[in-house]
């Protein structure tokens, strides 16, 4: 695989932009031109300004038809999908023909681990760019009411998150912290009631600052 679509974001911040309820687009406004950003799925209707958009599922892709709009590097790991919309592709690392690693990838390979979603895949994707600063926006990964994503649920055929997912989402990106900490990489959780606990929580003005952008 090609890095020649990599972006080069050593010493520097990312903020990732996942589709908790939490999100809102008065928050991801403060991100424009402050800070490089990763839009999953659905929220590059919030930053179509976006550095990159990724989203694993090819139906989601299909749905959106290639998201042509969308001006920045789209990735994805699905290879059908990648050649229907040339799109950059991205390996997610297998342990047999049906698993996925779980793990926080750091060796030399072009691959990631799955950790069961897009934002934990994200975060493998931002420290291969050599980030050092991530801040996680909309990763909730709990719902609030009935709720799931910020602009309601999936369509059709596109598959929905629900309270079964998320204890193994926690586990996954609870046990990348530790990984994450000893690449001297600082990760800010900016949804203030998100589940998961082992990263500080902030405000995403709260974050700016602390790494003075």
């Amino acid at each position: 695989m090609s890095r020649d679509w990599w972006f080069d974001w050593r010493g520097e911040c990312v903020a990732i932009v996942a589709a908790g309820p939490s999100v809102t687009q008065e928050n991801v406004n403060k991100l424009r031109d402050r800070i490089h950003v990763i839009v999953i799925n659905e929220s590059h209707r919030l930053a179509p300004w976006a550095d990159m958009l990724y989203a694993c599922d090819a139906n989601w892709w299909r749905f959106r038809n290639g998201v042509k709009e969308f001006v920045g590097v789209k990735v994805t790991q699905d290879d059908a999908a990648a050649r229907t919309f040339n799109l950059k592709r991205i390996v997610i690392r297998k342990k047999d023909r049906h698993k996925y690693f779980d793990d926080l990838l750091t060796d030399d390979s072009d691959e990631i681990g799955s950790g069961g979603n897009g934002g934990f895949q994200c975060v493998n994707m931002a420290t291969r760019f050599g980030a050092t600063g991530i801040a996680l926006v909309g990763f909730d990964y709990r719902l609030f009411g009935n709720t799931v994503h910020w602009h309601g649920r999936h369509g059709g055929i596109l598959p929905n998150p629900d309270h079964t997912n998320f204890p193994g989402w926690i586990k996954h990106i609870t046990a990348a912290a530790p990984v994450l900490q000893s690449l001297g990489v600082d990760v800010v959780n900016t949804s203030l009631d998100s589940a998961i606990k082992i990263f500080p929580k902030m405000t995403i003005e709260q974050t700016l600052e602390r790494w003075g952008l």
